[in-house]
């Protein structure tokens, strides 16, 4: 486990982290076969010009430790009032353990507040082992899941 952090500044991503995205990508599927270099540029351009999507990464010491992105989707129940999803959450396996997740998690949650979102929610799989982190935040397993990959 990594020692606790003094200092973990989360930002927007830009362009020019794509490398360091996709290192920690690689941790969380490292089943994946590396993205085409062209492909994932162009896939990072198009999170970072749509609007309610925000790709966040989180610095410790100058290095990306950690990234999650959070989507922002329009609502017509709950009086119109949006809702969040976070997907891809990632932490460096060399730095779990320090808060950068935590705090990640944190920034998530706050934007989706100040947007005016009724929940935010997200989907791990069982076999990651980090229930006990998501519930440690506030979260609370509330539904079944499914899904069907293509």
């Amino acid at each position: 486990m990594a020692a606790p952090l003094n200092t973990v500044e989360v930002r927007p991503a830009r362009s020019s982290d794509l490398s360091e995205v996709l290192r920690l990508l690689a941790q969380l599927h490292p089943e994946d076969a590396p993205p085409d270099p062209d492909q994932a540029a162009r896939a990072l351009a198009a999170i970072l010009s749509r609007d309610g999507h925000a790709l966040l990464v989180a610095e410790s010491d100058s290095a990306i430790a950690g990234t999650l992105h959070l989507v922002i989707s329009p609502n017509l129940t709950h009086d119109g009032s949006p809702w969040a999803i976070v997907e891809n959450v990632v932490v460096d396996e060399a730095e779990r353990g320090g808060g950068i997740g935590r705090t990640l998690m944190q920034e998530a949650e706050r934007r989706a507040r100040e947007a005016g979102c009724y929940k935010v929610q997200l989907m791990s799989a069982e076999d990651r082992g980090v229930g006990a982190f998501y519930e440690s935040l506030g979260f609370k397993r509330r539904a079944r899941g499914y899904r069907k990959y293509f």
